[in-house]
């Protein structure tokens, strides 16, 4: 028999999320310069919460470089505040050991990048062609990992895809966080194109170079 091949810009492992009164935790992974700060954007503009005061590249300081005890109570916090929610970190797999216990309903949204644009940076920063794939090749292994070993839903998404299919991504995105995709569709795809990223409710609009992300 014949297996069909996935051909959208994003692949469910696990289920859609439930009638909109149910509560999840959302996390958005993947690596250094992989796209995860175009995912979570697209991600808040279809009603994720992902953090105030949030930084240029869409990540709540209360989860970057912070310890366990922190994230535990910033997350029993929000669990307080709202039913559904979430935080970008390309690098969560960090901590998630530990975190994700704890975390009520968690899903995760895991970014695929193109090996060889994800290690771009470091490639400019002077680090060796290989030494550069092996570091990002590692985080991606890492990053499969995990999604080998949970429970929990997870949205594998493919930011080559993603980029080409800004309407089909975001309707997936919506689905799965819960939400809906934003009357300004126009702005939404403007938002995805590489170069300009505009971060929502954190501030004035910033102009955002997705090779600075973390």
């Amino acid at each position: 028999m014949k297996v069909p091949r996935h051909r959208g810009p994003t692949a469910l492992q696990g289920s859609q999320l439930k009638p909109a009164e149910d509560t999840c935790t959302v996390v958005i992974l993947g690596v250094p310069r992989g796209g995860t700060t175009m995912v979570a954007g697209v991600a808040q503009r279809c009603g994720l919460f992902i953090g105030a005061d949030l930084l240029g590249n869409l990540e709540d300081k209360n989860f970057v470089n912070q310890n366990l005890q922190h994230m535990t109570a910033v997350v029993a916090e929000r669990n307080a505040a709202m039913k559904i929610w979430g935080w970008k970190y390309p690098r969560a797999t960090d901590y998630l050991d530990e975190l994700l216990p704890k975390l009520r309903n968690p899903r995760l949204i895991v970014v695929w990048r193109d090996l060889l644009a994800a290690s771009a940076r470091r490639i400019a920063r002077g680090e060796s062609l290989s030494q550069s794939l092996a570091m990002t090749s590692r985080i991606q292994q890492k990053n499969l990992r995990l999604t080998q070993q949970v429970t929990c839903p997870v949205l594998h998404v493919s930011y080559e895809k993603a980029i080409r299919s800004p309407i089909p991504f975001a309707e997936a995105m919506a689905a799965f966080v819960g939400g809906a995709l934003p009357s300004d569709l126009a702005e939404l795809v403007s938002f995805m194109e590489p170069g300009s990223y505009k971060p929502v409710g954190s501030g004035p609009a910033v102009q955002y170079d997705e090779a600075e992300e973390n």
